[in-house]
């Protein structure tokens, strides 16, 4: 081999080594200021490993801190596509998924796991809503432009139970059996169903630029065994909350 080469070699062989084994504490240093700008409400920390496998605390605003794993795919950077399995996991919680980054979209996939209601309830009771027992997430997956949400869709499972509803009028204790709830795009929203046999009781959706709306219908009573409140129809919306969460 001869000298030219073997320089070569060892130019290739340190910039592999130096990739692969890339601190990812650094890297994210660089890159906090874009993030928290894109999301402010998403705070990073203590992190450690590599860019190809690392780990570190993640917190969305009151939500439990999650432990945030990842492994990044060598090979799809060759097509141009960070592709990257993602695990949190915390008190209360624990999903799984893979996301997809490139320069003009983020796709979430498959993301799959079991949540308690001791997470749910950290943001649910400032909407007036207190839960108990288990939400299982089923395949959802997410596309963003970076901008917003271009396409959502998936299922979740809730394992049935209590739920205190802070009425007008006062507290309002509630049991309920399992329920579905359905994930999809809305025009230009999130919308999310909470089904129980395909009649929906409650309905959420957020708009671009982060206002949540949840409407509460009158079959919600009628599936807790309680009357509908007076004058009210058991398809209509009996309570409607709204607020920026976004």
């Amino acid at each position: 081999m001869k000298p030219p080469l073997y320089f070569l070699l060892a130019i290739v062989s340190f910039l592999v080594f130096t990739v692969a084994f890339a601190p990812a504490s650094p890297v994210w240093s660089s890159i906090r200021e874009d993030v928290h700008e894109a999301a402010p409400d998403l705070n990073l920390f203590g992190v450690s490993g590599t860019i190809w496998n690392g780990e570190g605390e993640m917190q969305f605003r009151q939500f439990p801190a999650s432990l945030l794993t990842w492994k990044l795919s060598s090979t799809s950077l060759i097509r141009g596509i960070a592709k990257i399995q993602l695990s949190a996991a915390g008190q209360g919680h624990k999903v799984e998924g893979e996301a997809s980054l490139t320069p003009a979209a983020v796709h979430i996939n498959a993301l799959h796991g079991l949540i308690n209601s001791e997470y749910i309830n950290r943001v649910s009771e400032g909407f007036g809503f207190t839960f108990s027992g288990d939400l299982e997430v089923e395949e959802l997956s997410i596309s963003t432009d970076w901008h917003w949400i271009t396409d959502a869709r998936g299922s979740a499972h809730w394992s049935g139970g209590q739920i205190l509803v802070v009425m007008p009028d006062g507290p309002q204790y509630l049991t309920l059996p399992p329920l579905k709830g359905e994930l999809h795009k809305q025009q230009d929203q999130l919308a999310l169903n909470i089904t129980l046999e395909e009649q929906i009781l409650i309905a959420i959706t957020l708009k671009r630029g982060g206002w949540a709306k949840v409407a509460i219908k009158g079959i919600l009573f009628d599936a807790a065994n309680l009357p509908i409140p007076q004058g009210s129809k058991p398809d209509e919306t009996i309570l409607l909350i709204e607020e920026k969460i976004l």
